[in-house]
């Protein structure tokens, strides 16, 4: 059993999902259902038992230090990563770093829950932000700033304020991201000019706006009342569904995240316009919650003219010939809102190597690694001086800008740690919802309904 320090459920979680994939899931139950808990330790008292600032650059009298840092990346970020260690360890011929790579957000948390579960855990990691709140509760997690105050050199000032406050939790930070994105819009240039449209703009971007565009993109090409081309797509799960929410004052949970509120009048007016793009106004096709690349695949085929997602899916659409598109903030109701993603790296708090860990996290986050990943792999960098700077300037083809500007409205999902636990709940009415077996007000009642339920009995169960 892992040994997690003492720790109460707060009322208020102070920290979101980035967003990021794109599914909000949190780390499973089973990681804090076999804890033996055990006092905290002393403020300040480095992880792993090793001072901070030991000056050795490997191990005990030079010996070389292995290190493993667990990522879930594609093929394409794996071999940039290895280029960067390599990097790394010309600088620190003291240390071997062993990349350990599990593609999938879902199998590679599983997986890190199971090394952490067998006191195994990498000494660097790579977590989806929609898993931290789970690793981080557990204890498992070292303090960074512990690291920060003995480091000139690393300059917290330069990560973007948002995403700082955004990977705190209980006061401490367990986390930084190495990259950042945001929800945007998607949108077929060609298609546009074809009907005259206007190219989405921020200001003028609005829920009405955007039904207007996407009624005039929607195409009936051969008459047998089926379109051939429709307007926009919609992922109809959850985080997908939060900017929408946002936007019209509305939340998945109550601000101290003790309540489910997705039943409220404002979340049902956002839903239902949702819902009316498919199945009134016929503007958006039949999609599942299970197919998360569906509407990725039917932009790149040049089949719809509008979707919602990151930069995340930027490599895959340069690649389609003769696809001219961009991107455009998503569109705004009673005010502006986009989710906030991350994908964060952490030190294990178990690492019997802390000094030599941070340097290698330190120099994963550094502008020079983040600047090198923007321009390779289109990542939105964390740090403000290569936000503003290389990243926002590069003749990328497309606006960044907006996601520049995107970061300052973006907002952190509503994460809090039981969410894995009724993740299905919600996802099952909203499925219902989507298939018009239930009316909007229906199943959103339900969903509330079921997951305050289950909620209780959890937190319960916590109690006694």
């Amino acid at each position: 059993m892992i040994a997690y320090r003492e720790r109460s459920r707060i009322a208020a979680y102070p920290l979101p999902p980035t967003v990021a994939l794109a599914s909000l899931l949190i780390l499973c139950a089973t990681l804090t259902g076999c804890v033996e808990k055990v006092a905290e330790p002393p403020a300040g008292s480095p992880p792993g038992g090793a001072m901070v600032n030991d000056p050795t650059p490997g191990g005990a009298q030079g010996q070389e230090v292995e290190l493993e840092l667990f990522t879930w990346t594609e093929n394409d970020e794996v071999e940039l990563n290895k280029e960067l260690l390599r990097e790394f360890e010309s600088a620190h011929p003291g240390i071997k770093v062993n990349l350990v790579n599990i593609s999938g957000s879902r199998e590679a948390m599983q997986k890190l829950e199971t090394k952490m579960a067998a006191k195994n855990g990498p000494d660097v990691m790579s977590l989806h932000g929609a898993y931290y709140i789970g690793f981080a509760d557990a204890g498992v997690l070292a303090d960074l700033e512990e690291f920060i105050k003995d480091d000139p050199e690393f300059h917290l000032d330069d990560i973007h304020p948002r995403l700082v406050d955004l990977c705190r939790y209980e006061d401490r930070l367990y986390s930084l991201p190495r990259y950042t994105s945001v929800y945007s819009l998607f949108y077929n240039k060609a298609l546009f000019d074809a009907e005259g449209l206007p190219y989405p703009g921020s200001e003028t971007w609005t829920w009405d706006t955007y039904l207007e565009a996407v009624r005039s993109l929607t195409k009936d090409w051969d008459g047998d009342g089926t379109p051939d081309q429709r307007g926009c797509i919609i992922d109809f799960w959850g985080a997908r569904l939060y900017p929408w929410l946002w936007s019209n004052g509305a939340d998945l949970m109550d601000a101290a995240r003790d309540k489910c509120t997705i039943d409220s009048p404002e979340a049902i007016e956002a839903i239902e316009f949702l819902v009316d793009l498919r199945h009134k106004y016929k503007v958006a096709p039949s999609t599942t919650s299970t197919e998360r690349n569906e509407a990725l695949n039917s932009f790149a085929r040049g089949h719809t003219g509008i979707y919602m997602s990151g930069p995340w899916d930027i490599q895959t659409l340069d690649q389609v010939p003769d696809l001219e598109w961009d991107v455009a903030p998503v569109p705004k109701q009673k005010s502006k809102a986009t989710m906030l993603g991350t994908e964060n790296y952490a030190i294990w708090s178990g690492t019997k190597h802390p000094e030599q860990a941070w340097q290698l996290f330190s120099f994963l986050l550094s502008p020079k690694a983040q600047a090198i990943m923007a321009d390779k792999l289109d990542k939105m960098p964390s740090r403000v001086s290569v936000l503003n700077g290389s990243y926002a300037k590069a003749d990328a083809g497309y606006d960044r800008q907006v996601y520049v500007d995107s970061l300052e409205y973006a907002r952190r999902p509503p994460n809090f740690p039981e969410y894995s636990q009724v993740e299905g709940i919600l996802q099952a009415e909203l499925d219902r919802i989507w298939l018009g077996s239930v009316t909007v007000q229906e199943g959103l009642k339900a969903a509330a309904r079921k997951v305050n339920s289950k909620l209780e009995q959890i937190r319960s169960q916590e109690q006694d």
